[in-house]
């Protein structure tokens, strides 16, 4: 080796081995020389990138809802927003906190993983055969910057197919969603507790366009999820339009709104920090 750094704990033998266990994470540059039996020299600038063999889910990113059947699957799109390569890692969730074992089209059910190159993107999908349907939340753990997207996706038989896709997000303690339950439409929401040990409860105040706001809490175990359609779990929010707030005690919520209209299609709806 004639200029560079190799990673901590690997070494270059005079053969041309590079051996070891790397303790470093990165990209490390480095140039070798060879000189063959005839005194010829030859000499190439190498590059060698270490991924961290485990990773972090303590700053993951969230997708607050996830279904597989009741002619319902749900599409991951993972692109690497690095110009370096990047691994990621999902983990799945059932309501009970529990792990879900998802199943995966391309892939080992709930296992969701992999590396990308700098701009790369990765996809996968759910069966859609899931019966009873299973229904929960993912967490993303990734070594650089990800951006990922859930795309929901119904097929009932004899009506036409609709999609709608949720953006990954960061857990929050105050946020906002728009609701809308007129002329047939119904919202539905779906809310998870990201942190991996303590239940936690969230109040959820309902503020119509018109009318007195009203209040309700739900709990939630560690690692736990759930969804309803607004005006079933909550009449009051029933034919009218307005904005729903949820509120907890730390910051451990993930959020997700879809809108279900009378003829088959659905949209999602942001949320507000």
């Amino acid at each position: 080796m004639t200029s560079g750094t190799l990673p901590a704990g690997l070494t270059l033998s005079s053969t041309g081995v590079l051996s070891g266990t790397s303790t470093a994470v990165g990209t490390f540059s480095f140039t070798v020389r060879v000189t063959d039996s005839a005194s010829a020299v030859s000499s190439q600038t190498l590059t060698l990138t270490l991924l961290p063999s485990s990773l972090s889910f303590t700053s993951a990113i969230r997708l607050a809802h996830i279904v597989d059947g009741g002619n319902i699957t749900t599409q991951f799109s993972i692109v690497n927003l690095e110009s370096t390569p990047t691994s990621f890692q999902f983990k799945f969730w059932g309501d009970n906190g529990s792990p879900l074992s998802i199943p995966l089209q391309n892939g080992v059910p709930g296992d969701l993983a992999g590396t990308l190159a700098p701009g790369g993107s990765a996809w996968a999908q759910t069966t859609g055969l899931s019966a009873p349907a299973l229904q929960g939340w993912a967490e993303i753990a990734s070594s650089g910057r990800i951006g990922v997207l859930a795309t929901f996706k119904a097929g009932v038989p004899g009506l036409p197919d609709s999609e709608a896709t949720v953006t990954s997000v960061q857990s929050g303690s105050n946020i906002f969603l728009p609701f809308d339950n007129t002329q047939g439409f119904v919202t539905g929401l779906a809310v998870s507790n990201t942190n991996p040990t303590q239940s936690i409860s969230a109040t959820l105040t309902f503020t119509p366009q018109s009318g007195a706001p009203t209040s309700r809490t739900i709990f939630l175990p560690p690692h736990g999820h759930t969804s309803f359609a607004l005006p079933t779990a909550y009449p009051s929010t029933g034919g009218v339009r307005g904005s729903v707030n949820l509120v907890a005690v730390s910051p451990d919520l993930a959020v997700v709104g879809l809108r279900f209209g009378p003829k088959n299609t659905f949209t999602s709806l942001g949320s507000f920090q």
